[in-house]
């Protein structure tokens, strides 16, 4: 069964921030059966269970459930010959910044957590970090958008457990030189979350390194939109070769290219992170063409096995595969490994060791610790990424390219 699309169960609300909560459930109620001898290792995760982020965040919470599961049933995490069973401890950051320094003061103080997985959103990040940084509690994020507030030097007990913003920019626009050599100039659109003095740097150096012009400054749009057409109209007008969306969710991302077709514009578009059946359901068949980006197809015979594996248990327990899902395995299933390898639950010393290793198992194949020079410190995780091609309503998933974070 192929994996049908996010907001095809969760619903576009995407379009629109704000919308009712997405119901959540996640069978967290009861502890897995533990044998006597074993202990229990308790993992905070800060999702956004409702509000706008909740689409999405719910799946990364969800994989992150299966990720707890499957370490388990494996016999855990074995620190000094004692085995460690996880059990995951769940807040909702209500899609704010209020709302995540609630959920991680919770986990923090009242959970006594020692290790945190989650939060996409810069300024919810950036929030988060506000209170597990000064108690020197271990996170690992699901995303970042390359702002030095939210992750850098300054956050150093802070690690990014797959490939965000940066490294979707990098697969992305490799590809596309690769795929269209005619492609000699992009605009880039991005979300006006905090992100675009940095981001718009770190994507205007990578282009102009494979040989493109940007043409004008960063287009950006708020949280609050609605009509996306305007900012379609916006890149449109400067004629580019081709239109990078860095960044966004499929709603918005679905509803710039519908726009953008419509308005007659032909060339490729691109983007990450954003599976093209997802921003399909948004533009519609008609405008689903020309357009770049990365998923997963998870039964597709290319991919590594674990990827079909997982697969076959987010079906069995949630009814359905989708991309998020992997990413908040990789969370638990890369800080395990951390843990395993630093031989100790302290945050001190498991922060001490990742930091020396150079490579790390990920569900996408063999990954590396990356991002010193771009970040200023090794904490991204980088892993290789399925590019999938949206052309004439049809999706294919076409090859798997490697990303290295300089």
């Amino acid at each position: 069964m192929k994996a049908r699309n996010v907001l095809a169960t969760l619903g576009s609300f995407l379009l629109i921030l704000g919308l009712g909560a997405i119901p959540f459930s996640m069978s967290l109620t009861t502890s897995p059966a533990f044998a006597a001898e074993d202990k229990t290792l308790e993992i905070g995760v800060l999702a956004a269970l409702t509000g706008f982020g909740s689409a999405a965040e719910t799946l990364i919470a969800q994989g992150a459930e299966v990720a707890q599961d499957w370490v388990n049933e494996k016999g855990g995490i074995t620190v000094d010959n004692q085995k460690y069973m996880v059990k995951l401890v769940v807040e909702d950051t209500k899609s704010t910044a209020t709302g995540t320094v609630a959920a991680a003061t919770k986990l923090v103080f009242d959970d006594k957590v020692k290790f945190i997985l989650g939060t996409v959103v810069p300024y919810m990040v950036e929030a988060g970090g506000t209170v597990t940084e000064p108690a020197e509690v271990l996170r690992v994020l699901a995303y970042n958008c390359a702002m030095p507030s939210e992750y850098g030097p300054k956050t150093p007990y802070t690690f990014l457990g797959q490939d965000a913003s940066v490294e979707g920019a990098i697969a992305s626009l490799t590809y596309l030189v690769e795929s269209h050599p005619e492609v000699k100039s992009v605009v880039f659109i991005i979300p006006d979350d905090g992100s675009i003095p940095y981001l718009g740097k770190v994507v205007k150096q990578l282009a102009e390194e494979r040989g493109l012009t940007v043409k004008g400054e960063v287009i950006g749009w708020t949280h609050d939109t609605v009509d996306f057409t305007p900012i379609a109209a916006k890149a449109t007008a400067r004629d580019p070769d081709a239109i990078h969306m860095t960044n966004g969710w499929p709603g918005p991302l679905g509803s710039i290219l519908k726009a953008a077709r419509e308005a007659g514009y032909t060339k490729p578009i691109v983007s990450f992170h954003n599976p093209a059946p997802d921003v399909k359901m948004v533009a519609g068949e008609a405008a689903s063409t020309n357009f770049i980006t990365n998923g997963i197809i998870y039964d597709d015979p290319g991919n590594p096995p674990m990827i079909k594996e997982l697969g076959d248990r987010f079906v069995k327990k949630y009814g359905n595969a989708f991309y998020y899902h992997y990413w908040g395995f990789n969370l638990l299933y890369h800080l395990a490994q951390a843990i395993e390898a630093a031989d100790s639950i302290d945050p001190k010393v498991v922060k001490t060791k990742w930091e020396t290793m150079d490579t790390i198992d990920t569900v996408y194949g063999p990954g590396r610790m990356c991002g010193e020079k771009t970040y200023g410190f090794k904490h991204t995780v980088c892993h290789p990424v399925a590019i999938q091609v949206l052309d004439e309503g049809k999706v294919t998933q076409v090859k798997w390219v490697d990303v290295v974070t300089p």
